[in-house]
């Protein structure tokens, strides 16, 4: 028998349960009995079951009303996560036959810049498809329950299919008060007051100064940070010189809260890649659909982004 299923049998039933997550959520037995459309007296009796089987005591009982104790507080939230994911699990089951469920999980900064501001004209052009969007875990080696992974990456995880959906051109950014100067280039990425930011390694920096013939002093300050968005705050905030993905920063820079210190583009031989099992897009087209339409958007923010 799996290790977990020994203890099914200790569990309360489900009615004492739903009774007791009512309550706790509401601090009231008389708004749980209406919500669970039963008398108060059948949530009193519910809850009272349930203390007696686990020999404590979920609430403090009071003339003014009822509060949580530190016991009823862990059980509520254990409770409310595992009704809140029974519920949304039964939906999905639930839901109609000709709707399409595509499950994509990315990492935050590709999904807020990319998806998320352009996913309403897909979802308008292909009636009948659910899109789950996941950020979370977006440097996992598989893709789990997931029909795509968009993962910035060398190579793609093992046993699956992947196709480059944006190559990079990263360039110099840094905070406008910054060029204010007036010095150039160099002298400014060689000042031993301004930090380097960095993406996961300092790797991009070492081929951006070697490519470009930029072989001054070490920097003195260096950060390394782990995700875009952090950079990119740390670059208004005037805390550094970091590097991005021009069209991505194509905003920020229209509103003068950042500033391309440079026009020299390095492309890294790391990229964003759309990763997929081809068994699944064989039988589910709505992966193909959902690749075409991300290489489209990549392609129109590039070209609309790129030097005049």
């Amino acid at each position: 028998m799996p290790q977990g299923r020994t203890t099914r049998g200790q569990l309360a039933n489900l009615r004492a349960l739903r009774a007791f997550e009512a309550a706790a959520c509401h601090l009231s037995f008389t708004l749980a009995a209406k919500e669970l459309s039963v008398s108060q007296g059948a949530i009193s009796h519910q809850i009272k079951l349930l203390e007696d089987r686990l020999g404590k005591n979920l609430f403090i009982r009071s003339g003014k009303g009822v509060s949580l104790t530190l016991e009823g507080k862990l059980l509520r939230d254990v409770c409310q996560r595992s009704f809140d994911e029974i519920g949304e699990t039964l939906s999905l089951i639930g839901q109609k036959r000709d709707a399409q469920v595509l499950r994509v999980r990315s990492g935050p900064f590709f999904a807020m810049k990319v998806i998320a501001p352009r996913i309403s004209e897909f979802l308008s052009a292909n009636p009948g498809i659910q899109l789950h969007l996941n950020n979370l875990d977006p440097d996992s080696a598989s893709l789990g329950s997931e029909d795509v992974l968009i993962k910035y990456c060398l190579h793609p995880p093992a046993n699956s299919a992947s196709v480059e959906i944006l190559k990079e051109n990263l360039v110099l950014i840094c905070n406008p008060d910054l060029l204010a100067s007036g010095d150039d280039l160099a002298r400014i990425i060689a000042r031993p007051d301004v930090a380097r930011l960095h993406y996961r390694d300092m790797n991009d920096w070492q081929s951006w100064l070697e490519t470009f013939g930029y072989d001054g002093p070490a920097a003195s300050q260096n950060l390394i940070f782990d995700d875009q968005h952090t950079i990119l705050e740390a670059v208004r905030s005037g805390q550094g010189i970091g590097m991005a993905e021009r069209s991505l920063i194509r905003g920020d820079v229209a509103r003068g809260r950042i500033a391309i210190l440079s026009d020299l583009c390095l492309r890294p031989k790391t990229s964003y890649k759309f990763i997929y099992k081809t068994d699944r897009a064989a039988s589910h087209p709505v992966i193909g659909l959902f690749q075409r339409w991300l290489e489209q958007q990549v392609e129109m923010i590039q070209r609309e982004s790129a030097p005049q």
